[in-house]
């Protein structure tokens, strides 16, 4: 079960976008409203369907929102790392938490309630301005993967990833771009909207076409030019 714990409250509400347009006194303020816990991997921090009651704040690790269908198959809706917001929508809208939220890794995770949330937006307009349009931003990125996955193939969509987490997580190395996949090769599948086997035979194209190195999950992109043709050429 989740357990407390002790974080620099101040310094992480910083770390969430619209939360930083505000003055420190009303940030320290809020964050002693915030039940800061520690959750371990694969423990889901709300399910689908129930009432939304708290914005989460993820404050280390990182945490997957996922459409769980009752066919078995699921989808990730979206991952979150230090500084994440999650359920913010669900709580404004008062309606149930429309995915699941699952720990990908141990996380540290800030409970806020909703109507201390929501108290707060109202009391502090330059962060509800903020909040749209970080809202706006997670709009757009839904739009553009849902539109990838209906006309793109699914090597396209999987090079699309790879450069996307290559440029957030990345660090030159002699060999390439280099970086660790925080998430399962069956997440990755989820991401992009394909199986397991799909994606470990994308990440063997790849490799056998010098395109990316893989050892388990270090990932090294050797010709970034590559899988951008990839993409734009479908070769």
């Amino acid at each position: 079960m989740p357990t407390k714990d002790a974080v620099p409250e101040l310094e992480t509400l910083k770390k969430v976008e619209f939360f930083s347009v505000i003055p420190d006194e009303s940030l320290m303020e809020l964050s002693r409203k915030v039940a800061w816990k520690k959750y371990k991997k694969g423990e889901r921090l709300f399910d689908e369907g129930e009432k939304a009651h708290s914005v989460y704040i993820i404050a280390g690790g990182k945490v997957k929102v996922v459409k769980e269908f009752p066919s078995g198959k699921n989808a990730i809706l979206g991952i979150f790392g230090v500084g994440g917001l999650v359920a913010e929508i669900a709580v404004i809208d008062k309606l149930p938490y429309p995915a699941t939220a699952i720990a990908l890794d141990d996380c540290v995770v800030g409970d806020l309630p909703a109507e201390i949330f929501i108290d707060f937006l109202r009391s502090n307009p330059d962060a509800l301005v903020e909040m749209v349009a970080g809202l706006g931003a997670k709009l757009r990125d839904l739009a553009d993967n849902m539109g990838s996955m209906a006309v793109e193939s699914v090597e396209k969509r999987l090079a699309r990833f790879l450069l996307k987490f290559g440029d957030e997580i990345g660090k030159e190395t002699d060999e390439g771009l280099s970086f660790t996949l925080p998430v399962t090769r069956q997440d990755i599948a989820e991401l992009i909207g394909t199986s397991f086997e799909v994606v470990e035979r994308g990440l063997k194209k790849m490799k056998v076409s010098k395109l990316i190195k893989v050892e388990g999950k270090k990932i090294v992109i050797k010709d970034i030019d590559g899988l951008f043709q990839l993409i734009e050429k479908g070769r």
